[in-house]
């Protein structure tokens, strides 16, 4: 399949970032149920009244099959239990203009009580209040329990 649109950055999260609190709040409670998974969160600063539809849809996929994506309509963070093993995952942005779109592929082993942990904070070019990154951002991780 051929990469389409911009290319996004992407770092390792780090264990001394402090998550925001829905993360965190979301995290320890499926670490509490000892679940296996990936837990998804995008920063979309975009509002739910806006006339534009420019911050685009996060979404998760596995094997071509959608776990999840988060919008302006759904921000808060989304967990996906799975059995453990390796995954092939393709993490995208999807905008209205494909030139827009961005995605990477990972392939992410996890051992049993492992949790993914996916922050996305995706370019929006129409927010007047903390000035969007120029490309895609992605902080990808596992959390051990």
């Amino acid at each position: 399949m051929a990469e389409s649109g911009r290319s996004p950055a992407v770092k390792a999260l780090e264990e001394s970032k402090r998550l925001p609190l829905v993360v965190r709040w979301r995290l320890r409670r499926e670490q509490s149920r000892r679940r296996t998974g990936v837990l998804v969160f995008a920063e979309i600063r975009e509002p739910l009244r806006s006339l534009t539809y420019k911050a685009g849809v996060v979404s998760l996929r596995e094997n071509g099959v959608e776990l999840c994506s988060r919008s302006r309509d759904a921000k808060m963070p989304k967990f996906v239990e799975l059995p453990p093993g390796a995954h092939r995952f393709e993490f995208k942005v999807l905008r209205v203009r494909a030139g827009r779109s961005s995605l990477f592929q990972r392939v992410v082993d996890l051992e049993e009580g492992e949790i993914l942990v996916a922050l996305c904070d995706p370019v929006q070019s129409n927010v007047f209040y903390r000035r969007s990154p120029d490309a895609d951002t992605w902080e990808v991780g596992v959390v051990s329990p």
